[in-house]
């Protein structure tokens, strides 16, 4: 299983390049079909960016930049997604995603 956490976070990194130095070359349709092949064995990932965020998150690993403060905080960068396995009716948790998070503006 390890392999595929690899493999699915190879995918997200290229996911975020993509969107910040966009596609000259055409790959995002090969990431896309990288990530159908992942869900027909069941894998999904999920990319909380921008969601608030507070201590009783637990599907995230957070560091959090400056000093923490309830109620005001948001995930301002994803290192890792959080990566889902289906396990029967509902999906399971097999990576937390790590995260950054600051004080909102």
């Amino acid at each position: 299983m390890e392999s595929i956490l690899g493999i699915v976070n190879q995918i997200f990194e290229m996911e975020q390049k993509l969107a910040s130095k966009g596609d000259s070359s055409g790959v995002t349709r090969n990431v896309n079909r990288m990530k159908h092949y992942l869900e027909e064995y069941g894998y999904t990932f999920y990319d909380p960016l921008h969601e608030d965020y507070n201590d009783m998150r637990t599907d995230c690993e957070a560091s959090i930049v400056g000093d923490f403060e309830e109620g005001n905080m948001y995930i301002s960068k994803v290192i890792k997604p959080i990566i889902f396995k289906e396990g029967g009716e509902t999906p399971v948790i097999i990576q937390k995603a790590v995260v950054i998070v600051e004080k909102k503006a």
